[in-house]
């Protein structure tokens, strides 16, 4: 899970069952080489194409105060998207 914005409720028998895990961290404690490594993951993730951003819309950068407030309405999905370039949004 990448970025929740709320709670999360979590079965542990579930996980135990699954032999799955769940970490956590924030990145404003990682270090240079932690950073550089994040980096490398996520520019090869998306490069072999094993991460898939789903984006939900494009808004134009002037929107970003619209875009704040509609990603944080329930049901949003995806991501939103600020660009400067009209022709893209």
């Amino acid at each position: 899970m990448i970025g929740s914005r709320g709670e999360v409720t979590i079965n542990p028998r579930e996980l135990m069952g699954r032999r799955a895990s769940i970490r956590a961290f924030t990145l404003w404690a990682i270090t240079a080489a932690e950073e550089a490594d994040i980096h490398a993951g996520l520019f090869a993730g998306l490069e072999n194409g094993t991460l898939r951003p789903i984006v939900g819309k494009k808004l134009l950068l002037a929107d970003a105060v619209r875009a704040h407030k509609e990603i944080l309405e329930p049901g949003a999905a995806g991501k939103i998207v600020l660009t400067s370039d009209r022709r893209t949004a």
